[in-house]
């Protein structure tokens, strides 16, 4: 994705553009002149800042629209599914078998459990002839099963109350077809996924890895500005050869070192390890470590 290689785009251009003007003693020239090596450095710095930004934005605006257009076209355009969810703001209404419709407050990660269910079974003209409410509608094998269910069935002038723990309600074949219904990460903005992940630790269950991507909102995009920190250093230095096959090695090598990091970090986190927002931020507050020694090195030894 275009988000994703955002911080590595910064990476290299920092790395070739400043590397050029060191090669070429245009940095000797400028220092010459009378600008220091952090006034030289500074229009890159805000150049990294903004790339953030806008990596930010894209991951607010711009991802999460065409990240579910991607979903539906592969779902239903080339899978041939049928898409039977429509999604308001906090619930999503799902059409279900035999002229019903269900009600869905929240489904959990592991697309095994569905949260606070209304189901509403309906005659031919549209009327319920059966409301069902549920505390969880849950996958007990090959089944979708009811539990803590009561129903309510219209009779006359009055409503009928009885049991429906336990009934089977298969409104999708199998957890799996859970992805046209329940949104990943990257289809929420990060308000979105904050509700999302709330509303999961309020219900009682584990929101760890939907945390972690969370902060990962956050931070993932700032990695921009850290990748032009850490590389300003190296380009400054005098290189007499190899110019832009050095630069491309040594962005190749950095961005793997970070990518190793951030991968790390993240199985920590999952793993229960560390907490999700150190999980998120692992990778960033070492590079920001490793920039701040850079920079302190290249301003003592130029």
């Amino acid at each position: 994705m275009a988000g994703q290689a955002l911080p590595f785009a910064a990476l290299i251009g920092t790395l070739l553009s400043l590397g050029a003007l060191s090669r070429h003693q245009e940095i000797t020239a400028m220092r010459a002149g009378g600008l220091s090596l952090y006034d030289i450095v500074l229009p890159v710095f805000i150049g990294g800042f903004l790339i953030s930004v806008f990596g930010f934005l894209n991951n607010e605006v711009i991802m999460p629209k065409y990240a579910a257009r991607a979903a539906f076209i592969r779902n239903v355009e080339v899978q041939k599914k049928q898409q039977r969810a429509v999604f308001q703001t906090r619930k999503l209404w799902l059409r279900g078998p035999d002229h019903s419709i269900a009600n869905i407050d929240l489904i959990t990660p592991d697309r095994l459990e569905m949260i606070w269910v209304n189901i509403y079974k309906l005659n031919p003209d549209f009327s319920v002839r059966e409301r069902i409410t549920a505390n969880r509608l849950v996958w007990d094998k090959e089944v979708w099963r009811l539990k803590g269910g009561r129903k309510f069935a219209p009779s006359g002038d009055a409503i009928l109350l009885g049991p429906a723990d336990g009934e089977i309600y298969n409104v999708v074949e199998k957890p799996a077809d859970m992805g046209m219904i329940a949104k990943n990460a990257e289809e929420m903005n990060f308000a979105e996924l904050w509700e999302y992940v709330h509303r999961l630790k309020s219900s009682g269950y584990k929101a760890v890895r939907y945390e972690v991507d969370l902060h990962g909102k956050i931070s993932y995009p700032l990695a921009s500005l850290l990748m032009v920190m850490i590389a300003a250093p190296f380009s400054l230095q005098r290189v007499r050869s190899g110019g832009t096959a050095r630069g491309i090695a040594l962005a190749l090598l950095i961005a793997a070192v970070y990518w190793a990091l951030m991968s790390f970090g993240r199985a920590m986190g999952l793993s229960g390890a560390i907490r999700p927002v150190q999980a998120a931020w692992f990778a960033n507050g070492i590079f920001a470590f490793l920039a701040g020694i850079a920079l302190f090195r290249m301003q003592r030894s130029m």
